[in-house]
């Protein structure tokens, strides 16, 4: 036997080495799609698995932190109208100074246009002649430029008759009158029997009964007495809260027209103008906001008190009521002008108006005047 021939006897005799097999890469293609997913698959399963999670999670986040904020945002108004209830905030308007429909109660103004009717017993001229009947801050120091009829003079032109009493009252305290109270001849209802069937005899009487007549309240009964009725165009009726300070008698069912309570006399005198002054055009102007003094000189409020069983609010009520029932304009200066919120910036006591409340209650009288454009100033 050669070499080559024993050689490749003893190869094939050799036990054969045995070979490391990889399972995973002789494993048919099938197996493998049924086995293990492509390389490629993995990444997109977990693609679609892991794309929804952030989406969910961003979703919870947003519906939480909407719900929060919108809780938040209702909590802030809640807290908003409880501190400001009752507050208001105005729109600007034509009128400088006007503070009216702010109010969560509105105005109660009643604003009449002036009818062409009115006029026909009226001489026609060019002149606008206006008289204020009333008392406090219309009274008061007449001859300054603050005075509220002094300030319609100057931004309309009109000839103004300022007949205002200090210390009179709209109602008269005793149902007819009494020498021992001669005070009550300078109340509106026996001013407008003077005005209209010029009755004398009870400012006579309280002359007599008074020794004599102080110079504020001679002079506007004189003036009173020298107007041309013919020539009048507008009675601007302007009393303050002095009826309420006395706790006069607001009204009396039995008797709309009792001159001793607050709206009678209105009634009353309101009855005798438009009887004898068909032509003439009125307008009633209601008490500011007072304030109440107690036996300590402390101001309490005039919406309630317990120093004051009547609160000023049923005088203007009973006011505004009786102005609709006779036609007449009503300026709600209660409600619209001087409330208790800003009552400190317009009153330099209890009662009395300072000058930025002249300027106030002057405007107010000027919308009333020409609310239908019915004069050019």
């Amino acid at each position: 036997m050669s070499n080559n021939d024993q050689e490749l006897k003893n190869r094939n005799n050799r036990p054969k080495e045995l070979e490391w097999i990889d399972l995973e890469e002789d494993m048919s293609e099938e197996e493998e799609r049924e086995e293990k997913p492509p390389a490629k698959r993995p990444p997109k399963k977990q693609q679609q698995k892991r794309k929804p999670t952030p989406k969910k999670k961003t979703s919870k986040i947003s519906f939480h932190v909407i719900f929060l904020a919108l809780i938040a945002v209702v909590f802030v108004v809640i807290v908003f109208k409880l501190a400001f209830w009752g507050k208001r905030e105005r729109p600007n308007n034509d009128i400088e100074n006007d503070t009216t429909l702010s109010f969560d109660t509105e105005a109660l103004d009643s604003i009449v246009p002036l009818d062409s009717s009115d006029t026909s017993q009226k001489e026609k001229d060019d002149d606008l002649r206006i008289l204020f009947l009333g008392n406090g801050s219309l009274a008061d120091n007449k001859t300054s430029d603050t005075n509220i009829a002094n300030i319609v003079q100057k931004k309309t032109g009109a000839t103004v008759y300022n007949c205002a009493i200090p210390g009179s009252y709209m109602s008269a305290k005793n149902t007819t009158y009494i020498s021992s109270y001669p005070y009550d001849a300078f109340s509106f209802y026996y001013l407008c029997t003077l005005l209209a069937i010029d009755n004398t005899k009870t400012i006579s009487w309280a002359e007599r009964d008074m020794g004599r007549l102080p110079e504020e309240i001679k002079e506007p009964l004189d003036l009173l007495q020298s107007i041309d009725l013919n020539e009048l165009d507008i009675l601007c009726i302007y009393y303050d809260g002095a009826d309420y300070l006395e706790q006069r008698g607001v009204s009396n069912l039995d008797n709309e027209t009792d001159v001793a309570t607050f709206s009678g006399a209105l009634a009353a005198g309101l009855e005798l103008i438009q009887t004898a002054l068909p032509h003439t055009r009125i307008i009633v102007m209601s008490p500011t906001y007072v304030y109440v003094v107690d036996a300590d000189g402390n101001y309490s409020s005039s919406y309630f008190t317990d120093i004051l069983e009547q609160p000023l609010s049923a005088y203007i009520g009973f006011e505004a009521e009786t102005c609709m029932e006779y036609n007449v304009s009503f300026v709600d200066n209660f409600y619209g002008s001087v409330y208790e919120e800003i009552a400190d910036e317009y009153l330099k006591d209890n009662i009395l108006l300072n000058e930025k409340g002249h300027t106030l209650l002057a405007d107010r009288f000027l919308y009333a005047l020409n609310r239908f454009h019915d004069y050019d100033f």
